[in-house]
């Protein structure tokens, strides 16, 4: 297989961490908003005891010896009839943060290569087959090398077995030890790979993401610490849309799916009408592949113009030329004469973009876009979206001054900036990206975070960027005039696809999750092996959260909180009134974790249990969901349904004996449903219905 020849910038997204939230004087470790599932099988009752080869011995915080357990990547093939070529790789690390934290060291064990796991390779698995490859926190090569299996990861989903791998740079090696697989209605071996590099972007294949755990660094410490109870995981529709993949957690029924459930062939068939649609995506670029496979906003540029090997097997080979990455329909469709097949990478949607900056974002210093634009918009830019345009540009041209300075001050590689001008391709391909310039000064240098402009500073402007201009195909300008439409590719994802995804990089809808779980499952064209058939929302649910005592504020392994679940009530005809307990999910003892998020349940009411270290059993009842709060009102003062949220009266604490609680009453009372802004995502709300500190510490 011959690599792609041309350069990706990765768009900067939320980093694969557990986020830890203050509210209400509680802290959480985020967990994944919940949904219920009455049938769902106990945690205890699906996890099997790890083999020795599988288990790893870290540190604690107090630095003793803690056996951490493997993970599982599941994906299931729902598909009528395509087979699935499933890849597991590793990623490059120059200090490998989860060794660190496992070992309780400074040391930064770099990871100087990729790995890559075959499932089945140059096979696949068959419709309605599945396989779960087990991994291990590390593999141990040598002393001192290591392969890292959780941190990082990539899981790759192809439905054609082409250029999946590279001869030239992929390696063969043997599994390690403890590295597994497991097939239902196939077989299920594993090869494994070393490579200096990852995919190119013109396989047929669907990109996700996943992190297995998090390395903090706890307070008062300043060795990381392993916290290995989370998944985190992400579908990259930002990068490209191909296939519909859903994930959803393992052993943690109440956390719906992210992504899309749909059939194979009915996805498709919706990426084809929006490439179809005239005053929409018409025109937008595919890849020069012969499947339909789209690039998302950013790609659309920073992929422009870059060319296949002369070899690989692609429909649009023009002669004199090596193939391109990206093409349009037209000329998959074979109409394109040979220079058009060379140079014709985008069509009418994107052009109507770049009109857009050319005449509604103000003046280019005088430089010529005549290349990038060719109708004059400006008599139809609405004053509103000049000023928005204008703001952006302006914000990305002093990131682009604050990349020369660091330059100046020899903070970066040479002595010659790698982007010297700000220009009009310069900065709509960084905002596209939402990426600042720091091209040769390191991949943390010169954050947008810390960029303003008069007027502005980033939270501001870029909860702007999101929800006024990556989201303007919901204005009614908009609609009525679709020479306004600042990015199609959103409305694909979300509307039309209707997909809980990033459609772009800074997106507030749910892209990366974080939740409690033993692994992943990955389910192609329908929600067959989820654990939750429902797709998650923010605000289906909330999070709930109990008061850190003083005595135990900042001891990471101290725990608080043994285990829960949640029932609706009238759903199960057994059980109408959910007087069974049913707390299917365990924590880990361990690990302090104040706190779990309820959601994505089939209906309210529902009644809610957990147990505190103390074996203390808290009941209580949540009338309905969260109402979201209207604009121009103080969060403060929401959700605007707080009252009746909750039912006080039906509350209970009960003792380890059955017997009601001392301070029942006092906990039950202290119930306060509130609602805050993200702390990574400033615009986007969630919910939280914080109580007291547990009964045994009032």
């Amino acid at each position: 297989m011959n690599q792609v020849n041309f350069s990706i910038q990765r768009i900067a997204e939320r980093p694969f961490s557990v986020s830890v939230l203050r509210a209400g004087g509680a802290i959480v470790l985020a967990l994944g908003l919940v949904a219920c599932n009455e049938d769902s099988p106990s945690v205890a009752d699906v996890t099997p005891v790890a083999p020795p080869s599988q288990v790893v011995t870290c540190k604690d915080y107090d630095g003793n010896a803690v056996q951490v357990k493997p993970k599982t990547v599941t994906v299931y093939n729902n598909s009528a009839g395509d087979t699935i070529y499933p890849v597991v790789a590793t990623s490059k690390n120059l200090v490998n943060e989860w060794i660190q934290g496992c070992l309780r060291t400074a040391e930064p064990y770099p990871t100087k290569l990729v790995y890559k796991l075959y499932v089945n390779e140059g096979k696949g698995i068959p419709p309605n087959s599945s396989v779960t490859v087990t991994l291990p926190l590390y593999s141990e090569l040598a002393a001192g090398s290591y392969i890292t299996w959780w941190n990082g990861g990539r899981v790759v989903l192809a439905d054609r077995n082409d250029r999946l791998q590279d001869d030239k740079e992929d390696t063969k090696l043997a599994t390690p030890d403890g590295v597994t697989c497991q097939g239902q209605n196939t077989a299920c071996t594993l090869s494994t790979y070393s490579s200096n590099i990852q995919f190119p972007e013109n396989i047929y294949a669907q990109l996700s993401e996943y992190t297995f755990g998090d390395s903090i660094i706890p307070a008062g410490q300043s060795l990381r610490l392993l916290k290995p109870e989370n998944v985190g995981y992400n579908i990259s529709y930002v990068d490209h849309v191909y296939m519909p993949v859903a994930i959803g957690p393992k052993n943690n029924p109440y956390i719906g799916y992210s992504g899309s459930a749909q059939p194979l062939v009915e996805f498709r068939n919706l990426l084809k009408t929006f490439l179809n649609a005239p005053a929409v995506g018409e025109g937008w670029p595919v890849y020069n592949l012969y499947q339909t496979k789209l690039p998302g906003g950013y790609n659309i540029f920073a992929q422009r113009d870059g060319v296949l090997h002369a070899t690989d097997d692609v429909p649009i080979k023009p002669t004199g030329a090596n193939p391109p990455v990206l093409t349009v329909m037209q000329c998959i469709n074979g109409g394109c004469s040979n220079e058009q097949m060379k140079t014709l990478r985008y069509g009418q949607a994107v052009q109507r973009m770049q009109n857009l900056w050319g005449y509604c974002a103000g003046g280019w210093d005088a430089e010529d876009i005549s290349t990038y634009v060719n109708e004059d918009v400006s008599a139809i830019c609405p004053a509103a979206l000049t000023t928005n345009l204008t703001a952006v540009k302006d914000f990305f041209k002093q990131s682009h001054q604050n990349y020369l300075a660091m330059y100046a001050r020899g903070e970066c590689e040479g002595t010659t900036p790698k982007v010297p001008v700000f220009n009009y391709w310069q900065a709509i391909t960084h905002i596209y990206g939402w990426v600042p310039f720091n091209e040769g000064c390191g991949a943390a240098a010169n954050p947008l975070a810390k960029t303003t402009i008069p007027g502005w500073d980033h939270a501001a402007i870029q909860s702007m960027y999101i929800h006024q201009l990556q989201y303007n195909h919901q204005q009614a300008a908009v609609k009525a005039n679709p020479k306004l439409l600042f990015n199609p590719y959103v409305g694909l994802i979300h509307d039309d696809l209707k997909m809980n995804a990033y459609g772009f990089s800074v997106d507030d809808a749910v892209g990366f999750m974080s939740e409690l779980g033993d692994g992943l499952i990955f389910a192609v064209g329908g929600t067959q092996g989820l654990e939750n058939s429902k797709q998650f929302s923010y605000a289906d649910g909330f999070t709930l959260m109990v008061g850190v005592p003083a005595s135990l504020d900042g001891r990471a392994n101290k725990p608080l909180i043994k285990k829960y679940g949640v029932c609706v009530l009238g759903q199960d005809a057994g059980d109408m009134n959910c007087e069974k307990d049913k707390q299917d999910v365990v924590l880990p003892d361990n690990s302090q974790i104040a706190g779990f998020r309820v959601g994505t349940v089939a209906k309210y009411p529902i009644k809610v249990r957990f147990t505190d270290v103390d074996d203390n059993v808290y009941s209580l009842r949540v009338n309905e969901q969260f109402q979201t709060c209207p604009d121009g009102i103080p969060l403060k003062d929401c959700p605007p349904n707080k009252a009746t949220l909750v039912d006080k009266t039906t509350c209970r604490v009960v003792n380890s004996k059955g017997d009601t609680h001392a301070n029942s009453e006092k906990w039950c009372v202290g119930a306060n449903p509130n609602q805050q802004k993200d702390v990574l995502e400033q615009q986007l709300t969630k919910n939280f219905l914080s109580y007291p500190q547990p009964v045994n510490f009032m």
